[in-house]
């Protein structure tokens, strides 16, 4: 179901870049480049950093990659690469999706398995409060070599996303000779002096007007599901709204706290309860929502989250957590289908 979810946003996002290039093109700019939509400034030279390309993805260079390399010796150095693009649908699992693609395309190109432990983070200032997931993680990249074909070097990495309203910012790095805390320190030198809180800006979500919501074809299944997946949707947006200072409503959806996916399960659950007898129930319905009680009255909601979402939400104790879950999963006679993503809130913005 989550996949089925991601390619309907697929070709929403597609479909809005329809100036991209058949492929990205180096702009070959000398001196401080200055992107326009956003006036973030780009310098030749940064903290012992050569600005190495400029990227752009599209005609108008809204979508750009800002490569840059601290070269200490010919076999060690130090990639840092910038990402700037805006998106005009914004969602509450758009940090999870992009954190858990890159995930996968990384272990994907990797030989050994990477693990790329979340951590959560915000930046803020009076006026907006911007999220971010990130991870620092050591890998083994695939290089270009004469006598073997790919060689694979170890490095530590960096990968930083950011919930940016209408705007993406993304960073990514990777070091021959830097250490898991010289890469977060590097991380907190790019959100200061690219200015992640001024990307934020540019292009805030509407604080008067309520999320949209997109549901999964599953639940159309019967009228139970359809109406208790919104009415989950419409908890989750209601806790959000309540719970969520005015200058984090503006730069995105902030949904890695697990509070407010526990009250939304709740709600759905509570819905079905009281609404049971109304409709003729699908088989398929029957069977999640008992076993979502299962899990519900046995205090595994936040376990079950943890695992749903791949550790993609700020709960500490999930990772130690996962193996008694699995564990009572069996015991319980719980499936996988309650690990469905069933629905989406989310913003157009204009």
């Amino acid at each position: 179901m989550k996949k089925s979810l991601l390619l309907i946003f697929y070709f929403i996002f597609t479909s809005i870049f329809s100036q991209n290039r058949k492929q990205p093109v180096d702009l070959k700019i000398k001196g401080d480049y200055t992107h326009l939509a956003t006036k973030t400034v780009f310098p030749e030279l940064w903290l012992g950093f050569q600005r190495e390309a400029i990227f752009s993805y599209d005609m108008k260079n809204l979508h750009i990659a800002v490569s840059y390399v601290q070269q200490t010796s010919k076999k060690s150095k130090t990639v840092l690469t910038i990402y700037l693009y805006p998106k005009e649908y914004i969602d509450n699992q758009i940090l999870r999706d992009e954190f858990d693609s890159y995930s996968y395309t990384l272990n994907r190109n990797s030989n050994t398995n990477v693990e790329t432990k979340p951590s959560f983070a915000n930046l803020s200032n009076d006026s907006l409060k911007v999220s971010n997931i990130y991870s620092v993680f050591n890998n083994a990249m695939g290089q270009p070599d004469f006598f073997k074909g790919v060689k694979y070097v170890n490095k530590s990495s960096l990968l930083s996303i950011y919930e940016c309203g209408g705007w993406t910012f993304k960073i990514r790095a990777s070091s021959d000779e830097m250490g898991h805390n010289q890469l977060e320190e590097l991380k907190n030198k790019v959100e200061n002096y690219f200015g992640v809180l001024n990307v934020a800006s540019i292009k805030t979500l509407p604080l008067n007007d309520a999320p949209d919501i997109i549901l999964s074809a599953s639940v159309k299944r019967d009228s139970m599901m359809m109406y208790a997946t919104s009415e989950a949707a419409k908890s989750k947006i209601s806790w959000l709204s309540q719970h969520l200072e005015k200058k984090e409503l503006l730069t995105g959806f902030h949904d890695m706290k697990i509070d407010s996916e526990i009250y939304s399960i709740e709600k759905m659950i509570s819905y079905y309860k009281a609404h049971e007898k109304d409709w003729p129930i699908n088989r398929d319905t029957k069977k999640y929502f008992d076993e979502m009680i299962k899990i519900a009255e046995n205090g595994r909601l936040k376990d079950h989250i943890y695992e749903k979402f791949h550790g993609l939400i700020d709960y500490p104790e999930g990772e130690s957590r996962k193996e008694d879950y699995v564990q009572f999963k069996i015991d319980k006679n719980i499936s996988e289908d309650t690990n469905e993503i069933f629905y989406k809130i989310f913003f157009k913005l204009e």
